[in-house]
C-alpha cells in the first residue's frame, strides 16, 4: 500500500514572522531582559527600608571612609569580624557592589 505525500501547509506572514523572531536567541534573551528591567525600574526612586540604613548609608565600608582593605576585614555592618558585637555576616562582594 502507497502512502500519499501530505499536502504542503501554508504559512500565513504573521506566524512567519514570529517563527523568525523565535529561531533568534538573541531576540530571546533580549525580550527576558526587557520585562526584568521593565518589571523593576519603578523600585529605582525607592528610599531605602529597614536595615539598609545601616548596612548602607552609615557603614564606613560602603561610603569609602574606610580603606577598601577593611572591606576583606570587617563583616556586612562595617564591624570588624574580631569584635564581640560582630554578626560574624561575611560578604565582601556585597559590599564592594554596594560601594
Amino acid at each position: 500500500m502507497r502512502r500519499r505525500p501530505l499536502p504542503s501547509v501554508r504559512e500565513d506572514s504573521n506566524t512567519k514572522y514570529w517563527r523568525s523572531i523565535c529561531d533568534n536567541e538573541w531576540a530571546i534573551y533580549a525580550l527576558v531582559a526587557s520585562v526584568g528591567a521593565l518589571t523593576y525600574s519603578n523600585s529605582l526612586h525607592g528610599e531605602f527600608v529597614h536595615d539598609d540604613i545601616p548596612a548602607i548609608v552609615t557603614n564606613a565600608d560602603v561610603t569609602g571612609a574606610n580603606p577598601v582593605v577593611k572591606i576583606f576585614k570587617n563583616d556586612f555592618w562595617g564591624t570588624p569580624m574580631s569584635d564581640t558585637g560582630s554578626h560574624k555576616s561575611y560578604r565582601p562582594l556585597t559590599t564592594l557592589t554596594f560601594r
